[in-house]
């Protein structure tokens, strides 16, 4: 079983990636290392590493000159010549203002045979876009092969760089003569293409079939598979002398690494069918390290400087076999004296309408030699105050445990950081992600090894509720530390402002524990502090409605519900003291329907999460008019010993964007 089900089994239930350079080979002709080869108008205006004028990170901006272009047009198709020796005719356009081509698909550029006549193995256009298109690039490969690669384009302006197919074969190509652009929005837009140059870059590779890469300084080693979309694979802390310890990150399979991973829509009928995983049906999940096949994702581009890498991937769809996603995962790992730095940068080019869900930021497996749990449970951060330890978590993807595998952070808690150390050495790694909500971590066949293929490892995924957006870019940045616990926090401490990640805040819904101590046994959400209880909605949408003075849950995908973690209050709640449970509540009559019951999970004693079998429902009504629901739980077997979470299943039936009102919530 691949670990991937470890982590994303997790999240259904909880919540819903400087080694010797080797030169680039072309059909095994050993070429010159770090050559750089040019074609027409050479590199000169190529920022080297920018993406989509992306230039943070290890990206090195350089100013391009936008070159005079002259148009000539005879019988729908226009001649373009521009004062950076580049010529080439267009076809398939509707009309062409100056050298931008108004199009709705089908937008062709084409170019003569000796235009790029020089081996490369990265490509480079100039553009201008009025929306995100979708491009494909016909060369020569090497054996004189016509191949195609396509490439999404954001909108915008500026550079955009990317591989061939078989870079990572170490080969190279000749020869573009075609670019054929079509939208993703299917809607006319606007395109102009001011430049196109090609260039041989390191295979930044080792020996053949090999897919791994490193960069080291006086403190790290950091290694990453290219094969896996460039995640994470090797942290090596340069100046430990534990025994025996060398890489810290579990890379036993694609499913584990320290990744990016993202979740979206569910069944779009006759547009997206995603495959099924746990004997469940699956949602759009694009995975940075591969699919549960075991299929690679795709190397974009990559830039590489003695102490940082940026690489640009295009991820499979977990579920799906070798279905590689319309989406770009960008990465920067910057190493420090002290510390890592991690700038993830993630584009859906799907067009689909996601629901709002929990996402993991990001996805971070340690070796399980590192069994203890620890993190900062207060709100007073920064301040050096107690921290909280765990040191047997069990495996966070049985329903069980998933209760004690999630840590939500105090709202006044901004120091969001955890770490998995050895209880015996107090040794460990640590991941600092501002404006993160909830840690959810737990240990997987716990055996306390060094071997980072072993399948025993730690687990923790920083978490923030949010929606997935077509075209518009997730972006946020965290931090990697070593050391003991003291040195782990003084160095988030000392970098703390690094980031602030307040992009994450766009499209999310704060899923943060209230500061102080709120009674649960009466619950009233005219009281907006009340509103942040819920700490594992499932699409679900939780806000306090200001009008109705009472908690708003509007449905945003299949089967919504949303659970109150009583194990999170410092008061002790015994089932044996409330006999009912009642629940005031509205439906509009705007609802999809008025047919709707609500089920709630009681888990009580040694039950920690909702288990089938141990719940009640109970029909509702939907008339627009507040109503009381009682629910007599005295006789109810299970409802026995410590209140551990109550799971709000309340809608059956349910069509997205429905909406139910919550007044009160008292146990009685």
């Amino acid at each position: 079983m691949k670990s991937k089900f470890l982590r994303l089994l997790a999240i259904v239930l909880c919540f819903a990636t400087l080694a010797t350079f080797v030169a680039c080979n072309d059909g095994g002709d050993q070429e010159t290392e770090q050559t750089t080869e040019t074609t027409t108008g050479s590199t000169e205006g190529t920022t080297e590493g920018t993406t989509d004028g992306t230039t943070e990170g290890t990206t090195e901006e350089t100013d391009f000159v936008t070159p005079e272009m002259t148009v000539e047009e005879s019988g729908g198709v226009a001649t373009v010549t521009t004062t950076k020796g580049l010529s080439y005719t267009v076809s398939g356009y509707e009309s062409v203002n100056g050298a931008a081509f108004v199009f709705y698909s089908g937008l062709e550029f084409n170019f003569s045979a000796d235009t790029f006549s020089e081996k490369f193995n990265r490509l480079t256009l100039n553009y201008r876009s009025n929306a995100p298109v979708h491009i494909y690039v016909t060369y020569a490969n090497h054996i004189g092969e016509e191949t195609v690669a396509d490439f999404f384009i954001e909108k915008g302006e500026g550079d955009f760089s990317g591989l061939i197919l078989d870079y990572l074969d170490k080969k190279t190509a000749t020869s573009i003569t075609k670019i054929v652009v079509d939208t993703c929005e299917n809607k006319k837009a606007s395109f102009t293409l001011y430049h196109v140059s090609t260039e041989k870059i390191e295979c930044y590779t080792g020996s053949y079939g090999n897919t791994k890469y490193y960069i080291n300084n006086d403190s790290f080693k950091l290694g990453v598979d290219m094969s896996w979309g460039g995640a994470i694979c090797y942290i090596a802390d340069l100046t430990c002398n534990i025994e025996g310890l060398e890489n810290l990150v579990n890379k036993a399979d694609e499913g584990r690494l320290i990744q990016q991973s993202y979740y979206g829509t569910p069944t779009i009928p006759g547009v997206y069918e995603p495959g099924e995983f746990n004997g469940a049906q699956w949602n759009y999940n694009p995975v940075q390290g591969g699919d549960k096949y075991g299929n690679d994702s795709r190397i974009v581009d990559i830039v590489v400087t003695d102490t940082s890498i940026y690489i640009k991937g295009q991820p499979q769809d977990w579920s799906l076999d070798g279905a590689i996603t319309p989406s770009y995962m960008e990465n920067w790992y910057i190493l420090h004296d002290d510390h890592i730095e991690v700038k993830n940068r993630f584009v859906d080019f799907s067009g689909w309408n996601h629901p709002v869900t929990t996402q993991e930021i990001p996805a971070f497996y340690t070796v399980s030699y590192l069994d203890t749990f620890v993190w900062y449970d207060g709100i007073d951060p920064w301040t050096n105050g107690e921290l909280s330890y765990e040191g047997s978590l069990n495996f966070w993807g049985d329903s069980r445990y998933a209760a004690d595998c999630t840590f939500t952070l105090r709202q006044s808690n901004t120091e969001a950081w955890c770490a998995w150390v050895n209880a015996t050495t107090n040794y460990g790694m640590g991941v600092y992600v501002p404006n993160a909500d909830v840690f959810f971590a737990g240990r997987n066949a716990y055996n306390g090894t060094m071997d980072p293929d072993d399948g025993a490892c730690g687990y923790v995924a920083p978490l923030k509720k949010l929606k997935l957006v077509s075209y518009d870019a997730l972006e946020y940045s965290y931090m990697i530390a070593t050391g003991t616990v003291d040195e782990i926090r003084n160095t988030f401490t000392e970098n703390k402002d690094f980031a602030t990640n307040e992009a994450l805040e766009k499209n999310s819904v704060s899923i943060r524990y209230p500061d102080g101590d709120l009674d649960l046994s009466d619950m009233d959400f005219s009281n907006e502090k009340y509103c942040g209880i819920f700490t594992s909605p499932n699409n679900t949408m939780l806000e306090y409605d200001a009008t109705e003075q009472a908690l708003k849950c509007t449905v945003t995908g299949g089967d919504p519900y949303a659970a109150i973690e009583f194990g999170s209050s410092q008061t002790v709640y015994n089932a044996e003291s409330y006999g009912t449970i009642e629940v005031v509540y509205m439906i509009p009559t705007t609802n999809s329907t008025t047919n709707y019951s609500m089920e709630l999970f009681l888990s009580t004693g040694s039950t920690a999460s909702a288990v089938g079998g141990k719940s009640v429902t109970r029909p509702l009504v939907a008339d627009g008019e507040y109503h009381t629901l009682t629910i007599d739980v005295s006789g109810l077997a299970f409802w026995s010993g410590t209140i551990n979470q109550i799971r709000f299943d309340y809608f059956s039936g349910a069509a997205v964007d429905d909406v139910l009102y919550v007044k009160s919530i008292e146990l009685k």
